[in-house]
Formats: C-alpha cells, sequence, structure tokens
C-alpha cells in the first residue's frame, strides 16, 4: 500500500510514518512537506495522511486538498477536533479525521476504514454526538421555506455545500473572491449560521439549492476541466489508436487538447469532450467503439476506481454522465437504419 505523508519534517511527521509502517502490511510510506500538483514519481497514491493543524495555517492547501480529495482517500489528523473545523474539512472531501492524542489501533483503524469507502470521525465528537444530540441538531436550523435567496447567492451556496473554497467559486462563477465574501455573509445571515459547515448542512436541506445544482449539471455548466483536473495527463500523437472496440474497459478520458475520430459512427470530437465513459458502466465492460486521435492530443486520464468514486462523490458529475450516456445512445439508434 502506497500512502503519501503530508507535513512538515520533524518529530510528529517521523512518528506517524514509523507507527504506519509498524501497523499497516506492506506500507511503503513516502512523505513530502506539502501537497504537491502533481504525484510524486507520477505514482498515485492509495491515501493521503495529512498534518491537519498544517491546514489551518494557509487556505492554498486546503484548496489543493479538495481537488485530491474527490478520487484520493483522504485521513488528516489534528491536535484538536473542533467540530467546525472537522465539518469544513469533510465538507471539502476528507474521509477522516483523527485526534494526535489517539492510540496507534484508533489511527490505522481510521485508515482501514477510509480505504473501505467510509467516513471516520474523532470519538470525541462520536462522545459529544451521543451525549447531546438535541444541543448539535440546534445549532443547524431547519430550512426557512420563505426564505429569499438571490440567483447568484443559491449559486454561491451550491458550490460551497459541495466544499468549494471561495477560491473555487470565484473561478466558477467568474467573480472575485470579495464578491464572494460579501455573498457569504449575507448567506449566513439568511439561514442563520456561523459557520461553513452549518451552512452545507442547511443547504443539503434545501429543494432550490438541490434544483440549483441539477440545473448546472442539465445546462452543461458543471467545470469538467475543474473536476478532472488533477487526473493523469497524457500526450497521444496524431493517428495513435487510443482504444479499439471490444478492448477492456479501464479508463475515461477528457480531451484536453487536440481532435479523435471515433471510427465505426465517423463522428470528431475535440475538446471538452469525455471518452470512454461508457464502457465503464456496462456488465462486459468493454469499449463500444474504435477511437483514433485525428491531431496530436493532451488527455486527462481517469481509472474506472477514480471515475466511480468521483460518480459518487459529485452528485452533478453523476448527472452529466448519465445525460451524456443516454445522449451517446439515442444518437447511436438514431444513425441506424
Amino acid at each position: 500500500m502506497y500512502i503519501l505523508l503530508i507535513g512538515p519534517a520533524g518529530l510528529f511527521r517521523d512518528g506517524v510514518a514509523a507507527l504506519l509502517r509498524a501497523f499497516v502490511p506492506d506500507a511503503d510510506v513516502q512523505r513530502c512537506d506539502r501537497l504537491p500538483a502533481e504525484w510524486p514519481d507520477g505514482r498515485k497514491p492509495d491515501c493521503i495522511v495529512m498534518d491537519g493543524d498544517r491546514l489551518r495555517e494557509t487556505r492554498d492547501e486546503l484548496d489543493a486538498l479538495r481537488g485530491h480529495a474527490r478520487t484520493t482517500p483522504v485521513l488528516v489528523v489534528l491536535g484538536e477536533a473542533k467540530r467546525e473545523y472537522v465539518d469544513e474539512l469533510v465538507a471539502a472531501g476528507v474521509a477522516g479525521c483523527v485526534e494526535k492524542s489517539a492510540s496507534a489501533e484508533l489511527l490505522t483503524g481510521a485508515l482501514s476504514l477510509v480505504l473501505a469507502g467510509g467516513v471516520s470521525l474523532p470519538r470525541s465528537l462520536l462522545a459529544a454526538r451521543q451525549d447531546a444530540p438535541s444541543t448539535l441538531s440546534a445549532r443547524v436550523p431547519e430550512p426557512n421555506p420563505n426564505l429569499h435567496l438571490t440567483p447568484r447567492q443559491l449559486d454561491v451556496l451550491a458550490l460551497l455545500a459541495r466544499g468549494r473554497s471561495n477560491k473555487a467559486i470565484a473561478r466558477e462563477l467568474d467573480v472575485t473572491e470579495a464578491t464572494v465574501k460579501t455573498h457569504l455573509t449575507t448567506i449566513f445571515k439568511a439561514l442563520n449560521v456561523s459557520s461553513r459547515g452549518e451552512a452545507s448542512a442547511v443547504a443539503a436541506r434545501m429543494e432550490k439549492i438541490r434544483d440549483t445544482q441539477v440545473s448546472h449539471a442539465v445546462n452543461g455548466h458543471l467545470p469538467i476541466a475543474r473536476l478532472l483536473g488533477k487526473m493523469e495527463r497524457q500526450r497521444f500523437r496524431a493517428g495513435e489508436v487510443l482504444f479499439r472496440k471490444g478492448d477492456p474497459s479501464g479508463q475515461m478520458f477528457y480531451v484536453e487538447s487536440g481532435a479523435v475520430q471515433l471510427s465505426e459512427l465517423g463522428i470528431e470530437l475535440g475538446a471538452g469532450a469525455v471518452l470512454g465513459e461508457i464502457g465503464l458502466f456496462t456488465p462486459e465492460r468493454r469499449r463500444t467503439s474504435t477511437v483514433i486521435c485525428k491531431t496530436d492530443c493532451g488527455m486527462r486520464t481517469v481509472s474506472a476506481d477514480e471515475a466511480i468514486r468521483l460518480y459518487y462523490q459529485e452528485p452533478e458529475f453523476a448527472l452529466y454522465l448519465v445525460q451524456l450516456i443516454a445522449g451517446r445512445l439515442q444518437a447511436d439508434k438514431e444513425r441506424r437504419p
């Protein structure tokens, strides 16, 4: 198992690395000071373990974590597990949080849980939920059915509910971070909440937010390039066969540059196209067409496991794929005599 351990050099990082190597069978633990933009040596880790206190020091690190957490389980180790901060980390896609006072058994147990697709929360928070559920629930108010938010504020809240940072929201909506902060101040006041986690919890129960998220996917506003921006990049030459009809389907492709030809259908697709998605969901897991690069192409490649994980983590992406597959199947049906 390949584990990437992120944190400043010192006793904590060396100690966690030693624990992981001692308690996790065949653990290959590599250490980095910061989250890298690209994987070291091109190897994608099975899991990322991070010093959570370091995340408090720089928002850029949290932004980078959001991108990686969509496809790789992330376990964060915290000095103190405050509910608001854990809520923010979970909203960003973190799969587990463990306090630094925990035992080695708790750390490795949390690691096993997140690798299995679960979510692991600190015991102190779980105990608080059991001891005083009414108090914690009271902190997240029910959505006001008469609440009025502008369309732009709904866009901001919908992205916040998906764990986007202020910087990411600003990019997706083509506004400044200052504008996003202004909208959030108004939104928090309207929702009667004081944190991003509480706002996300309320938004998850708002019909208007669900409608906004669906609308973004249906109308093609989903930023596929940003969702897949952390995936492996590959280059292909003109004339190179990307895959052949009947081949095993283990990857999905996003075309960053260039153009490809779907041989059997005579269709040309360019930058922004997603390819190979149908084969990931067929019972046989086989390619349904041959794709040849018409020009030199730059691709982002997504493994089948990563695509399925993204499918479950990003509901808008799931709807996008359903629409894409349905549209292509319908077009193929109409072409047949």
